[in-house]
């Protein structure tokens, strides 16, 4: 079933199928309220189905005014767990104004159907009363998850394509270089990784600046993957679903940004806005779709960085890439569990215009199905796909849980930071049931209590955010939540597994990278989730560690190099910048996949620099180079471009701190950029960047030499049963030994 393998603790997904049970709901006769209640009225009937044990267990027919015999014929469908007691329980009813009126009821036992056979079966109510159902059981073959670790045929096809495009690219970028140095075959072509941090608009403004870098001096053709988190998939967000983009590149987009965010988008919450977004919220809440905070949020978001392209989803952005002229885009959040902190267990979500899923599980839909309703692999309930600024929420929701700090209605004792104040939050703060998230009740017969259900609604939703009990002075109800797509799947025991190691087994204490202090980092990554579960919540990757590594660091994509780019807050402008690559480092090692060892020494020898080059030990396989570019001040100062000294020894537009100025526009915080700040922060990054163009073709020239002297180098695809033989076969051998 699997054809690849990520992790060291991969939990395969027993494929078992589910039945499709069909019901056509034909007529009704003799249809009686009892001899007075005939007397007084005829009855408006409607039928009403309901099996316990399905995913989506109600289903109701139209009512027929003022019909003893009516005629339905609807069909419908439930999708049902063959393993289950599933019983189906029919109830006729009458519709009325104030109240519906049940009729009488009763009950099939599903397991009486043979499978493939069509049944017409009676069902009496009361002594009178029959209703007509044809019922058929099938066996659901076809799934809408797919489950495998392999890359889906799109990326397989994009990076087939990609690869050519990349191959003349770096021979562009290299062109005085020798031979030696440039790739003379597609094999030699390294597969380049962009990565970028989050930390809300700073990271987005930051971002743009070293896009705008890269696709100037021609880097950018040479990546095949861009993977952002939080604040710089806001950027990538922006970018890709520009109209013009690619043939406009980033310069004239990013002059579009920055006319966007010098405005406040708190504007936007102003009570005429936020009716109008709670309107358009309950078309999702009344077709059966979770709603939280983090959908205003990302309406808010939104309307700020893409107004016009508010219907834009995910999946269009694939017209940017059909022909392989763009890197491919990868964002991310975290799946959580209400009780247990994130930084011990979270799985990481990737989404990308070909698909969204969990590398962990190899369950992966398209992402027009992300949000759906899932049960046992298969969709139960489509709804609409989200649109991209619903995703864009959801991948920044650090903001909307910590949303009175950027509304500036709260403030930290000791002006703590962002990221100190999310390691202080659990995931029981965030994911509550509140009451803007309950269940549909019972639907009744007539349109006015949909209309009643509507306004009840609204109202409670706009006088939680505006009353003393507002969502604004609380964190409950703010991360993301959608449909578990996992439902009632089976996880057989975890695999442990390193496609690029000998090793079989968690590592030992002494090979555990130290790179972080605390013991609890990330202790519980190796437990499932809940595949019982309805739906499950979706948070800011930044709540874990602050870099997109896991969508990168999956064997099959098999990259070479990653250039990095942290914009993470740091305590002042001197402190060292590699928290979240040590954090990285040491989720990399306990998942088995091969990461550069990170020194953190190199701050003492080398001192603050703009960039820092890790690269694999010698021999070292399979594992990629980093580059890891920091936010920092320092060139830039003294030069306008790289080697071009600036007029003034003291330039005052040059001459900034990030996080040193109290007074700085560069807070986590911060949501409204004057057009000075974000031309100061984008220049500094774009020059930062160019300033060590020579330092990343130093690295592909590394890769192309690596790759021609590695010929097996590669991106990993092994079936399950590969995986289990070489299991066993080492086990077998260990034992030998030992003999």
């Amino acid at each position: 079933m699997f054809d690849g393998i990520v992790v060291s603790q991969c939990y395969a997904v027993e494929q078992r199928y589910s039945h499709r049970f069909k019901v056509h709901v034909l007529r009704a006769e003799n249809v009686t309220k009892g001899a007075l209640g005939d007397l007084l009225d005829t009855p408006d009937p409607y039928v009403e189905l309901f099996i316990p044990t399905a995913p989506e267990s109600r289903k109701r027919t139209r009512h027929i005014d003022n019909d003893i015999n009516p005629t339905w014929n609807e069909n419908f469908e439930f999708i049902l767990d063959p393993n289950q007691d599933n019983v189906l329980e029919l109830t006729l009813m009458d519709a009325n104004y104030v109240m519906d009126e049940t009729l009488g009821s009763t009950s099939y036992n599903i397991s009486q159907l043979k499978v493939g056979q069509m049944e017409l079966v009676p069902f009496l109510i009361g002594k009178a009363t029959t209703v007509y159902l044809e019922l058929c059981l099938e066996v659901c073959s076809a799934m809408d998850l797919r489950f495998s670790l392999a890359l889906c045929d799109k990326e397989k096809l994009y990076r087939q394509q990609r690869r050519e495009r990349v191959m003349l690219a770096i021979k562009k970028l290299l062109d005085t270089e020798k031979p030696r140095f440039l790739p003379s075959s597609l094999h030699e072509v390294p597969v380049i990784a962009i990565i970028g941090s989050g930390g809300g608009f700073r990271a987005m403004v930051a971002f743009s600046g070293v896009m705008k870098a890269l696709y100037e001096s021609g880097v950018l053709d040479c990546a095949t993957y861009v993977a952002g988190l939080s604040g710089s998939t806001w950027y990538m967000s922006t970018l890709y679903s520009h109209p013009d983009f690619p043939k406009t590149g980033p310069e004239q987009i990013n002059k579009e940004l920055m006319k966007r965010v010098s405005s406040n988008p708190l504007r936007l919450l102003l009570p005429q806005h936020i009716t109008n977004y709670v309107h358009a919220l309950w078309s999702k809440k009344a077709g059966g779709q979770p709603v939280t905070f983090t959908d205003i949020f990302g309406m808010l978001i939104g309307e700020t960085l893409i107004p016009a392209r508010m219907d834009t989803k995910l999946s269009e952005l694939q017209e940017k890439i059909n022909e392989a002229q763009s890197p491919l885009p990868l964002f991310t959040c975290l799946h959580v569990k209400p009780d247990v902190s994130e930084l011990m267990f979270a799985d990481w979500v990737e989404f990308s215009p070909y698909e969204i899923g969990m590398a962990k599980y190899g369950t992966f839909m398209t992402p027009d199905l992300f949000g759906s309703k899932f049960f046992m692999g298969t969709v139960v309930k489509k709804h609409e796909e989200n649109p991209l600024h619903f995703l864009m929420g959801v991948w920044g929701s650090a903001f909307s849980i910590l949303f009175n700090r950027v509304l500036g209605v709260k403030d930290m004792p000791g002006g703590s930071t962002m990221e100190e104040e999310l390691e202080q939050i659990k995931p029981e703060h965030i994911v509550s049931e509140d009451s803007l998230d309950d269940e549909e009740p019972r639907k009744a017969g007539v349109e006015d209590d949909h209309q009643h259900a509507q306004a009840s609604w609204i109202q409670r939703m706009v006088t939680s955010l505006f009353s003393d009990s507002s969502l604004f002075n609380t964190r409950e109800g703010r991360a993301g939540k959608v449909h578990n797509f996992m439902l009632g799947l089976n996880l057989n025991t975890s695999i442990p597994f390193s496609p690029f190691t000998e090793i079989l087994t968690p590592n030992s204490p002494d090979e555990e990278v130290d790179a972080v202090t605390d013991p609890d980092e990330f202790d519980r990554i190796y437990e499932p989730l809940d595949v019982k579960s309805k739906k499950i919540h979706v948070v800011d990757s930044g709540l874990t560690f602050n870099l997109p590594y896991p969508l990168i660091l999956r064997p099959q994509r098999g990259v070479d190099l990653i250039i990095s780019f942290d914009f993470s807050a740091r305590p002042s402008d001197s402190s060292p910048p590699f928290k979240e690559l040590l954090l990285a480092e040491k989720w990399a090692r306990m998942n088995k996949l091969p990461f550069p060892k990170i020194d953190p020494k190199v701050f003492d020898r080398e001192g603050m620099k703009e960039c820092y080059v890790f690269k694999p030990k010698e021999g070292e396989k399979n594992c990629p180079t980093v580059i890891h570019f920091v936010l920092v001040n320092i060139d830039f100062r003294m030069f306008k471009a790289p080697g071009v000294p600036r007029d003034t020894e003291k330039d005052e537009f040059a001459d900034f701190d990030i996080f040193d100025d109290p007074q700085t526009p560069y807070s986590t915080f911060n949501f409204q950029y004057s057009n000075k700040a974000f031309t100061q922060l984008h220049n500094l990054m774009e020059f930062n960047t160019l300033n060590n163009i020579e330092v990343i073709k130093d690295a592909i020239k590394d890769c192309i030499v690596t790759r021609r002297e590695n010929r097996t180098r590669s991106s990993v695809s092994l079936s399950l049963n590969e995986i289990q033989n070489k299991k066993f076969l080492k086990r077998d051998t260990r034992v030998q030994e030992h003999k």
